[in-house]
């Protein structure tokens, strides 16, 4: 089963309340910057190929994907799903087979920001239209998956011992307190 937007919710509620308290932060910036560099790089390999340089069919489609989703939404959003999805990995790590399984579901939930890759078809039985998400090759997910993770991975393994750190501290008090209340004579 895939990772849905209501599973992701509670971890992005993380990133974000992270991002307000560090608001004046320059990491937050720096995230949506790599991630625009991401999509120039994309916007390149276009190029590239409606110059005729010869290339990859993956990193074209992979390409193709990611330029459509950077002119469809914001960074930031991006940055917090992209997040998010490691905090999720971090703290339910059973949810995942292996580091492939992240991979591939960090960019079908990336992806499924917007309509890069959405099916409609008309269904004759039910007289409604139908919408599928199509899944990427396994070739074109990777590259892209090899793009997230090399621009935002380690800010999301960072967040993901952040907030390890801070339920641990939030223990501890509690701990902490639970002892002066036995103490009480």
């Amino acid at each position: 089963m895939g990772i849905t937007k209501e599973v992701l919710k509670p971890y992005a509620d993380l990133v974000r309340a992270r991002i307000e308290k560090n608001v004046g932060n320059p990491t937050w910036t720096t995230c949506d910057d790599r991630w625009q560099a991401v999509v120039a790089h994309a916007r390149g390999i276009i190029g590239d190929a409606d110059r005729g340089v010869a290339g990859s069919r993956n990193e074209r489609i992979a390409a193709n994907a990611i330029v459509k989703l950077g002119a469809d939404i914001e960074p930031r959003v991006v940055v917090e799903t992209v997040l998010a999805m490691y905090m999720l990995w971090d703290l339910e790590p059973r949810r995942f087979r292996s580091d492939g399984a992240f991979r591939r579901q960090l960019v079908r939930r990336v992806m499924r920001l917007s309509e890069v890759n959405v099916g409609e078809w008309y269904d004759h039985q039910t007289g409604r239209m139908k919408r599928a998400y199509r899944d990427f090759t396994p070739g074109s997910s990777d590259i892209i998956a090899g793009w997230l993770v090399e621009t935002l991975g380690s800010v999301g393994f960072h967040l993901a011992k952040l907030h390890r750190a801070d339920i641990e501290k939030s223990r501890q008090q509690k701990a902490e307190f639970h002892k002066a209340l036995t103490d009480l004579a």
